[in-house]
């Protein structure tokens, strides 16, 4: 922007002395006008983003949120200082309005969690399934179980929202770790690494407030003159986890073993796993709120386990067929859920559980807590490799529990159980079960798919459904996972839980060893990911070989693409969910983006009538262009209308050296013109006639109609000063088109000087009288020319911000040529946009106008060069 400052200082050395005061007053309003345009078309292009990430399906976080809505309050800010500047006094009252808006923003963007007061710490036994809210569904479902149902938990207690909250709050956590997440980079899995560190670091550091300290002392105390020394399983069970619509299957940490006197590094680790790249990653892509989330943290005593498992009280895929399936591995059954153990599993039949199937796997080894605390693994005693881990009379004992706790909750469960030395059966944890349904691809879904293909692999567990194709990467380091690529096929030794974070931007997954009942299998179904699980010789058979299709209806993975069983692959039939981070900016965009004053002659066009930030701006930009161009809906002394047989009225402002010394105080015409700048521009706008609005489309005209009733200022023929007034403000090597035509709404900015890096061409465009779907048409039209000729386009929805830098003065002008064409001649056309053929003929129509414009301005050019 400086060629412009430069442009104004130039005028002001130029005028004649006697009147100094006047050219500083106008330089000051010059200077505000160009700072209040520049922060009116940020606060644009911030809406039209946050407008269609509101309609999109891509991830973002609160934090982005709320980044987007300070990006575009401080511009209307913006607008307001300078437009107060331009004539003080005048139009305080904005503050106020923007002031009220700003507050009713922050009340729609609060996350309503609770932060009322509570114990830090609850015993088990006091716990139910209605202090979800104290101490996260987890803990209070075994709550629930142990109360109600008399089901033998482990004895413990529950470290609670209110304790996780004293934390962050007394301490200043939440804010250093705000601060770190701000400033975080732009989410890819290496910047997620590094935060993740830096927030672990911060949370080591901090002392935990002393009255959280003994608290949680005493609660291990009393454990300790019950039970004689226990060791603890330190679990998270933070609030929203194990919910209907989100598992955190695995995301978060759990600790086994752990000694009293390490219970405070325990419950840092525990909060800390909150902020791992893994659970930041899932919360990004399932749209979760990461200020809403809190973490619990359960601690019970550690079982001593000869066998454990998991229990699902019907099939995860498809359709219910009546049953459910217990698995089990010897040991503690933590193998099963990070995926690094092969378990015994028995389908039953629901009803009288009578086993439907059993499959006895052979097993090497088996996790078991060492004296120390820690958990090892373990080889198991020569000729118990294939014996079943539970006997059949513990099956069906689990069978009846299983049942009981769905009956009793109502929905489907995932249970993880143990089993004691003393043959004790504890639940450990049950949450609502995620279950993929599908539907079926149009054919005899009791058929198996046909294929002619010869798979690589086959009879793997199908984890989650469908199929698709992708490369091969496998990923077994860290490094591998920094470098996994979009769209490929995820290949692993082991499914442990750390690949989730892979998994939104993998096709598929293939895992040569874990569960379908472990947490990568679940956070895969989740995520709509085509999944095989326990694929034996998975790694050494698919490495290296490119391109192959994984079929999860066939258990098969087949080289190359194969199109066919793509297609007749079971699609999921999930039900459309809205993110709760969605839901968050659904609910602020009223106050941001709605444009209810259009009509400046209309009452209601004042500061008490802007009912979002877009009137507040659409306001200011109005109130200024008056201040500018216009005072009392009479010219400004140094606004001059531009005179001719022109169709619509023009005025003109001259900051210097835009116009010939001497054309008339009140009138110049358009041989008086001497910015290289405008004419170019203007070349561009009437080099071609136009040729009016375009016909009538009544599909076209009724959403002029509907979009009418909804804003009667749309309405055609409503009064509406815009229309007639277009204002340029030019100077040497400068000009600046603020204009509506029609319904839409444009800015045109160039500046052509002998310096190619100060010279650019901005083109922003936004509006319409048809509905969104003609108007995002009509812009992706404008888009596709605009980028034939160089520009720079990005277009959201119905919004276009184009431009062009860094060139030589020649081939500015030429952009605004361009440019100056299709302000004119896309006026009106959105529509007609919905008819393709319409579409095909304006689209030639435009590229041949803009060529006859090239060549009109290669033709005059020379001759405006030359005047003086």
């Amino acid at each position: 922007m400086q060629p412009i400052l430069k442009t104004v200082f130039n005028f002001i050395r130029g005028t004649s002395g006697g009147d100094r005061e006047a050219p500083d007053q106008f330089l000051r309003k010059s200077e505000n006008f160009r700072l209040l345009l520049a922060a009116n078309s940020r606060a644009l292009e911030v809406m039209a983003e946050m407008t269609e990430a509101a309609r999109s399906d891509r991830p973002f976080g609160m934090s982005h949120v709320r980044a987007q809505c300070l990006t575009v309050a401080s511009g209307v800010r913006q607008m307001i200082e300078r437009l107060c500047l331009m004539r003080p006094g005048r139009y305080e009252e904005l503050k106020t309005v923007f002031n009220r808006i700003l507050q009713e923003m922050e009340r729609e963007l609060a996350s309503g969690a609770e932060r009322g007061v509570g114990p830090l710490i609850m015993p088990m036994e006091a716990i139910r399934a209605g202090d979800v809210p104290l101490v996260g569904a987890k803990m209070a479902h075994l709550g629930e179980v142990a109360a109600l149902l008399g089901l033998e938990v482990p004895a413990g207690f529950s470290i609670t929202a209110h304790a996780y909250r004293l934390f962050m709050e007394s301490t200043g956590l939440e804010d250093e770790i705000n601060r770190l997440i701000q400033i975080g980079g732009n989410g890819g899995l290496r910047e997620l690494h590094r935060l993740e560190a830096e927030i672990r670091h911060a949370i080591d550091m901090t002392a935990l407030p002393l009255e959280l300290a003994q608290a949680m002392r005493s609660a291990c105390e009393f454990l300790d003159e019950r039970d004689g020394g226990p060791r603890l399983a330190v679990r998270s069970s933070a609030l929203g986890e194990d919910s209907d619509e989100n598992s955190f299957a695995g995301q978060f940490l759990s600790l086994l073993g752990v000694r009293p006197e390490e219970i405070e590094d325990a419950f840092r680790s525990v909060v800390a796993s909150l902020f791992s790249a893994t659970a930041m990653t899932y919360r990004l892509n399932r749209g979760l709120r990461e200020d809403a989330m809190v973490m619990c943290v359960g601690c019970m005593e550690m079982v001593d386990a000869s066998a454990g498992g998991v229990i699902y009280t019907r099939p995860p895929l498809g359709e219910d067929d009546g049953s459910l399936v217990i698995s089990a591995v010897q040991g503690l059954p933590c193998g099963i859920v990070d995926g690094s153990s092969r378990s015994d599993s028995w389908k039953l039949r629901r009803d009288d559980l009578h086993i439907l199937e059993a499959e006895i796997v052979s097993k090497q080894c088996r996790y078991v807590a060492a004296q120390d605390g820690r958990i090892v693994r373990e080889g198991l005693k020569p000729g118990c490799e294939s014996e079943p881990s539970i006997p059949e009379e513990v099956v069906h004992e689990l069978g009846r529990i299983a049942r009981r706790i769905e009956a009793h909750f109502n929905t489907p469960q995932d249970i993880e159980w143990a089993r004691d030395p003393d043959g004790r059966l504890l639940i450990l944890q049950c949450r609502p079960l995620s279950v993929c349904a599908q539907a079926h691809s149009g054919r005899d879904p009791d058929s198996p798919v046909k294929t002619s293909a010869t798979p690589l692999l086959s009879g793997c567990m199908s984890a989650s459904p469908g199929a698709t194709a992708g490369q091969v990467v496998r990923v077994e380091t860290a490094e591998d996972m920094l470098c996994f690529p979009e769209g490929a096929v995820l290949l692993a030794r082991n499914a442990r839980p750390q690949l989730s974070a892979l998994l939104p931007k993998a096709a598929a997954l293939v895992a040569e060893f874990g569960s379908t009942v472990g947490h990568l299998a679940n956070v895969a179904r989740e995520y709509g990911i085509p999944a095989l699980i326990g694929a034996p010789g998975a790694v050494e058979t698919l490495s290296g070989v490119g391109v192959v299709t994984v079929n999860a209806g066939t258990g098969g993975v087949y080289l190359g693409r194969h199109q066919d069983q793509i297609d007749d692959a079971d699609e999921r039939r999930d039900t459309p969910r809205v993110s709760d981070v969605q839901r968050a900016l659904r609910r602020v965009l009223p106050k941001i983006i709605p444009l209810s004053l259009t009509d400046p002659e209309a009452p209601e066009f004042r500061p008490g009538g802007c009912a979002s930030l877009h009137d507040i701006t659409r306001y200011c930009h109005e109130m200024a262009v008056n201040e500018m161009f216009l005072q009392d809906a009479r010219p400004t002394s140094r606004a001059k209308r531009l005179h001719g047989d022109l169709p619509l009225q023009y005025w003109l402002v001259d900051i210097g050296g835009g116009t010939a010394e001497s054309c008339d105080e009140g009138r110049v015409g358009v041989d008086e013109i001497r910015s290289n700048a405008m004419l170019a521009l203007w070349t561009g706008m009437t080099a071609v006639p136009w040729e009016g609005p375009p016909p009538v489309d009544a599909g076209g005209f009724m959403s002029v109609v509907f979009q009418a009733t909804q804003n009667p200022a749309l309405a055609p023929g409503a009064a509406n000063s815009m229309g007639e007034r277009n204002y340029f403000m030019v100077g040497g090597n400068y000009c600046n088109l603020q204009s509506r035509f029609g319904f839409h709404f444009c800015t045109v900015e160039g500046f052509a000087g002998d310096d190619p890096t100060e010279n650019h061409a901005l083109f922003q465009f936004k509006g319409g009288g048809a509905d969104q779907g003609r108007r995002a048409a009509r812009s992706r039209l404008i888009a596709d020319l605009l980028e034939q000729y160089g520009f720079l386009v990005e277009t959201r929805g119905d919004a276009l911000f184009a431009r062009i830098e860094g060139i030589g003065a020649e081939a500015v002008e030429q952009a605004l040529a361009v440019a100056g064409h299709l302000v004119v001649h896309t006026r009106q056309i959105d529509m007609v946009m919905a008819d393709a053929q319409a579409l095909a003929r304006y689209r030639e129509s435009l590229g041949k106008g803009i060529r006859t414009a090239l060549k009109r301005l290669e033709e005059t050019s020379p001759q405006w060069r030359n005047r003086t």
